[in-house]
């Protein structure tokens, strides 16, 4: 409490944490208060505050796909021969126009951002790009002068042919076994020769390059056209779905001014919980204007029109008009 009271003197703004949101919730209730040593143990509708806390936050970040504050950037290195890549475990949405190339000269990739297209397009005109690809993986490791490559298995592989293996292209002259492919020519096609390591993947393709398109795949995950011939790496834009609060300590997304959002929220809940129908209505209506008004200050967009008039007539004296629509 003292450290508390010194911080208001101070005007200190201290993270809510979950616990202070938990307390806000208990003493609107009148219940008695919970500390760092008793959050882990508490019971009954002490237990019933914590949960709809949590259940609170869940609401407001289901409301609205695109709050501020749960924003974040993805970046993924990128495999030869590999067409779809998940998304992070996190994302509740991606936004896919800020699909961009990371420029990197040493692999020949200029930058810039990817297109989109629908799945549908894609499968009518692209997904054969799929039917191209072999794949496999390095069974050990290898170093940057080894001329037999040892794999998980050979099988669809070409009897000679070309391989990508990170940034580096292996030609070969035989298959030795179901698992090698024997004569080979390191760092071909001006590529670098380099060690790589167990498990990395090896692929036999034709065509492929720099991707210019991304696709939303019908899992949520994205699909890359062209298919990558080296480890470009891309950037991209999304958004997170939190996961909940269980420790006393942790905080959310939420930016803590509105913190009362979250407690009208959680009081509703808790009233809901006990069957206070009166009190739950009160509150979560107070909780849904709390959310409009989130809405209203994070995510409103304000597009200015530009318009130019020129008088009838013309002549030295007209002028252009300017209109700018908020």
């Amino acid at each position: 409490a003292g450290q508390l009271a010194l911080s208001f003197y101070l005007g200190i703004n201290m993270a809510e944490t979950y616990l202070t949101l938990t307390n806000k919730v208990i003493a609107r209730l009148n219940e008695v208060a919970l500390t760092s040593s008793t959050f882990s143990s508490a019971r009954g509708i002490q237990v019933q505050c914590q949960n709809a806390v949590n259940e609170s936050i869940r609401y407001i970040n289901q409301k609205e796909f695109q709050y501020p504050f749960n924003h974040a950037t993805d970046t993924e290195v990128l495999t030869a021969g590999t067409v779809k890549y998940n998304i992070p475990a996190t994302a509740k949405t991606l936004d896919y126009n800020t699909f961009r190339v990371v420029k990197d000269s040493d692999i020949g990739a200029s930058g810039g951002r990817l297109y989109t297209i629908n799945y549908n397009d894609y499968v009518n005109t692209y997904i054969t790009q799929e039917d191209e690809i072999v794949t496999t993986t390095l069974s050990e490791s290898h170093t940057d002068s080894v001329t037999t490559l040892t794999v998980a298995s050979t099988t669809d592989f070409d009897s000679s042919g070309t391989v990508y293996v990170g940034n580096e292209i292996i030609t070969y002259t035989a298959i030795g076994s179901s698992t090698t492919l024997t004569g080979c020519t390191r760092g071909a096609s001006s590529t670098t020769a380099s060690a790589h390591a167990s498990g990395v993947q090896v692929a036999q393709f034709e065509g492929g390059g720099i991707p210019q398109y991304v696709i939303r795949a019908p899992d949520n995950n994205y699909i890359l056209y062209p298919f990558p011939i080296k480890s470009y790496t891309i950037k991209y834009d999304y958004f997170t779905f939190p996961t909940d609060m269980t420790a006393h300590g942790d905080t959310t997304t939420v930016p803590d001014r509105f913190a009362a959002v979250i407690i009208d929220g959680a009081t509703a809940f808790v009233y809901q919980y006990r069957g206070e129908t009166q009190q739950y209505q009160l509150n979560f209506g107070r909780f849904e204007q709390g959310i409009k008004n989130m809405q209203t200050l994070l995510i409103n967009r304000y597009d200015y029109v530009r318009s130019t008039y020129i008088p009838k007539g013309g002549g030295s004296n007209s002028s252009d008009l300017n209109i700018r629509i908020n």
